[in-house]
Formats: structure tokens, C-alpha cells, sequence
């Protein structure tokens, strides 16, 4: 008996009517804001606009997904690629006081 794919047909079935689920769930749950205030959006950190524009997508796409890639609160990402040369802090060293003998404790 040969296996010609990793993954079985129900299995492959659960996970898109799963995914299916929570889309339509985070999709109705999300269009509650359009009832809020602008003071009441702002408080969780989105605009009208924000709301507006996730919910413009696809019907079968998550708006909650929209505002997770969003940078938090207006903020802007560094992000750098990771073989990028990096700022190095350089170590200060400390002298001892003079006014202090013994051996120093950690």
C-alpha cells in the first residue's frame, strides 16, 4: 500500500473548517467596533480608520490578523537584518576605592 500524501484528506479537512471558524469568529467580533466611540478606540490603541480598513478585507481573511502585523500603537519597527554589524557598548572598567580592603563580595 503506497501513502501518497503526509498529511490525511480529514485531517487537511479539520484544520481548514477550524481556521474557517476562527475567521468568522475574530471577523464578527471585530465588526462590534464599528459601534464604538473614537475615545473608546482609542483607548485600546486603533483609529476609526484602522477599523475600517480590516474590515474592507476578504471575507475570508482575519482582520484581527491585519492588526497584529501593524506596528503597536503608531509605533514604527527597527527591524535590521541579522547578519547586519551590530553597535557594540564598550565596558567601562572600575577602579576600587582606595578606602575599601578585603576581598569584594559578589
Amino acid at each position: 500500500m503506497t501513502h501518497t500524501t503526509s498529511t490525511p484528506f480529514f485531517a487537511l479537512f479539520g484544520q481548514m473548517a477550524a481556521r474557517a471558524w476562527r475567521v468568522f469568529k475574530h471577523r464578527r467580533q471585530f465588526a462590534e467596533l464599528r459601534n464604538w466611540t473614537d475615545e473608546q478606540l482609542d483607548d485600546i490603541g486603533l483609529t476609526r480608520a484602522q477599523v475600517r480598513r480590516a474590515l474592507d478585507l476578504p471575507f475570508y481573511t482575519d482582520p484581527t490578523s491585519r492588526m497584529a502585523s501593524a506596528p503597536a500603537l503608531g509605533q514604527s519597527l527597527a527591524l535590521t537584518a541579522a547578519n547586519s554589524p551590530r553597535k557594540t557598548t564598550r565596558l567601562k572598567t572600575v577602579k576600587p576605592r582606595s578606602d575599601e580592603s578585603g576581598p569584594l563580595a559578589a
